[in-house]
């Protein structure tokens, strides 16, 4: 099985390489947006908030592109809007696509979760009070 694995540098990034960790799959392919750290990633897009919409409308295409080339079974992101994008460009494409929303949303999914909801085949929370609807809670995955 091979997983793409997308985060923006960072706190998220952090989460996304811990998750990364705990999975026993083939192979790992890294998308982030920290070019100049690489931090082991394979691809890059540029980082963009989803208020910014149309920073990523403009980076749709590469991200269409690195779901083609990258051929994964499944898509995973702890977030931001980069990782929501590449999520997208999955769902576009036919893609199997997990969201897993960052332990620090404690009170309220976070506004790139609540946009995953409608697209993403799995929304996951590590909060059970925020398990609503299509949002699940499995147990604190970080």
């Amino acid at each position: 099985m091979r997983v793409l694995l997308v985060a923006s540098f960072g706190g998220h990034w952090v989460q996304l390489q811990r998750l990364a960790e705990l999975l026993e799959v083939d192979e790992q392919v890294f998308v982030s947006t920290a070019d100049e750290q690489n931090g082991g990633a394979a691809y890059y897009l540029d980082d963009f908030s989803v208020r910014e919409l149309w920073r990523g409308v403009r980076q749709l295409p590469r991200a269409v592109r690195i779901v083609r080339r990258s051929q994964p079974d499944l898509i995973i992101s702890t977030g931001a809007a980069p990782g929501l994008l590449v999520l997208f460009a999955g769902f576009l494409l036919g893609k199997k696509t997990l969201w897993v929303d960052s332990i620090a949303n404690c009170r309220r999914l976070s506004l790139s979760g609540r946009a995953a909801k409608l697209f993403a085949t799995r929304v996951l929370t590590q909060w059970p009070d925020l398990a609503t609807g299509r949002v699940c809670y499995l147990g604190r995955l970080l």
